[in-house]
């Protein structure tokens, strides 16, 4: 393959598969485009509905390029944390090897919090952000918000991912992720995880199977940690909403509850609290009697997945161990709430402090003295505990073990290390902490013999738990029975049902197909996408030039 703009040859050479006559869309100097990377067996199947689509790929690297107003890009570059207007996306592409998306108008921001320390910035994409408002929505897979993640504290770049992947693997509602490349102004800016943001449309799309219609879908909140003393520990501080900070309990999305305002964002939250607070942790009993909680929580045995996933992969910052790093999604129908986990780049020994988090029984995980009324109602309640041991036996026999996680590690160490060794080549573009990972860090990361190497993490893990719980890792559990439900979108961006209805007419489709944005790509085409420059003015005269067909 030839670079269009410097007419140089790649130096891997590429070969089609048995059978294959053309090509997808190819990224120069990259030796291979999609891999084979194991999956991970379902041990539960999904609790909620989920719509099912291609923004959760584990096989191969997406491309992202942008036009973005440049004076506003270089005020973010340069102070990172301060409080600007989005800049405006003039052009985005997202480039798959099948599927080649476009929008207009879209916002860019940074987005995190202690990563906005690092010169490499994570970003936020709000694709509707410039839209004139009687637009139709600008959707990428049904979200209309997304994330790239830099991932700047995981040499891996892995960590996340997995996590994500064993969420969905174990029945849980979960954001989804992809790792792709972002161009932004003919400049390289790295590889990042593209992954979900908070929004409307994310609770429609893993809660409601991608009803964007849904009239149920109320408040999000987004449970933070700033340190050991101030954490969104769920505990009731009586009915003063003051007492309940915005910090810890940060509003994330109104979904369709038109009662709430700024001026009683912290309402809800209280009240949750106060419910949990009144919960009686003895009265369930078995699953024709769960007790108050199932009152409050829509489905216990989901947040028993989350606790139990949060657990096993040592998640320091996460929901259990630091009340950080949660969404608390309000059902406005039932008024009951679902809890969805999530931010999990420091998991699998990655920075961690107490090592004994590997190895310790879970009735000592939590901090001492750290009161986590939403993790002991139910560890308090023997049908509940029992569930929950249940559960962590169940992950572990399916999936949760080298048996199965070394091979998709191995994969992914094949697949991601070309791109590794150019991230770690592109300076960042903010002042802060430059990392100084390198291929090695990655590789012995995934599969070393070292604290941080998320094989030994899931290793040694397994085998605490199964000497704890006394029972095999081996998988004699009966099949799952088939999954019926679920949703998927189909060529013209509609989500459709396992049984055919559609629940959602997708939004910017166009007659040659199009999972909501402008699809231009066609069938047996081959886009070629340089390292080097790369601009949204260049790129489809490169896709009609560039066409592989053999």
């Amino acid at each position: 393959m030839i670079d269009g703009q410097t007419q140089t040859a790649e130096s891997t050479q590429r070969k089609l598969a048995d059978g294959v006559t053309s090509t997808g869309n190819e990224f120069f100097n990259r030796s291979q485009t999609v891999y084979n990377v194991p999956g991970l067996p379902q041990a539960f199947n999904p609790i909620y509905p989920t719509l099912m689509t291609n923004m959760n790929q584990s096989n191969e690297i997406a491309t992202i390029i942008m036009t973005v107003n440049a004076t506003q890009l270089d005020a973010f570059n340069q102070n990172p944390t301060a409080k600007l207007d989005d800049a405006q996306v003039s052009q985005l592409a997202y480039i798959s090897s099948k599927e080649v998306f476009t929008f207009q108008n879209a916002g860019l921001s940074t987005s995190g919090q202690s990563t906005k320390d690092f010169s490499k910035q994570s970003w936020a994409i709000e694709l509707d952000k410039y839209n004139p408002k009687n637009a139709s929505k600008s959707l990428l897979f049904g979200r209309t918000a997304l994330k790239l993640r830099a991932e700047e504290t995981d040499a891996t770049f892995a960590r996340e991912k997995l996590v994500l992947d064993m969420l969905a693997a174990s029945g849980a509602a979960t954001l989804s992720a992809s790792w792709t490349r972002v161009f932004i102004n003919n400049e390289a800016y790295g590889l990042f995880l593209l992954m979900d943001d908070a929004s409307t449309h994310l609770i429609d799309n893993i809660l409601h199977g991608g009803n964007w219609k849904s009239t149920n879908t109320g408040v999000t909140y987004k449970g933070n940690a700033l340190s050991e003393t101030q954490e969104g520990n769920l505990v009731y501080q009586g009915d003063d909403v003051t007492k309940y900070s915005e910090d810890l309990y940060k509003l994330a999305d109104k979904g369709e509850d038109v009662t709430v305002s700024k001026n009683n964002s912290q309402q809800l939250i209280m009240e949750f609290t106060k419910q949990l607070s009144q919960v009686n942790a003895q009265d369930a009993t078995d699953a024709q009697h769960p007790g108050s909680i199932a009152n409050l929580i829509d489905s216990p045995q989901h947040t028993l997945i989350h606790m139990a996933i949060n657990f096993l992969i040592g998640s320091w910052d996460g929901f259990w161990y630091q009340a950080s790093n949660y969404y608390l999604n309000q059902d406005l129908q039932t008024k009951k709430w679902t809890l969805i986990t999530y931010d999990f780049d420091e998991t699998y020994g990655n920075g961690i402090e107490d090592a004994s988090l590997g190895t310790v029984a879970y009735e000592n995980y939590s901090r001492p003295g750290a009161p986590r009324p939403l993790v002991t109602v139910f560890l308090n309640n023997t049908y509940y505990k029992n569930q929950f041991e249940n559960t962590l036996k169940t992950i572990v026999k399916r999936f949760f073990k080298p048996s199965v996680v070394d091979a998709r590690l191995q994969a992914w160490s094949e697949m991601l290390k070309e791109d590794i060794v150019w991230t770690r080549q592109i300076p960042g573009r903010s002042p802060g902490t430059k990392t100084t990972f390198t291929l090695q860090d990655f590789q012995e990361g995934l599969l070393g013999n070292g604290t941080a190497s998320i094989r030994q993490w899931v290793s040694q893990r397994s085998a605490a738990l199964t000497r704890q719980l006394n029972f095999q890792d081996n998988d004699d559990l009966p099949p799952l029975p088939a999954y019926t439900a679920g949703s998927h979108l189909d060529a013209s961006g509609n989500v459709v049902s396992s049984n055919g209805t559609t629940i959602s007419t997708g939004n910017n489709s166009t007659t040659n197909g199009a999972p909501n944005g402008t699809n231009t790509a066609t069938q047996h085409t081959s886009l070629a996408v340089s390292v080097h420059s790369v601009s949204l003015g260049t790129l489809f005269v490169t896709l009609a030039v560039l066409s592989l067909n053999f």
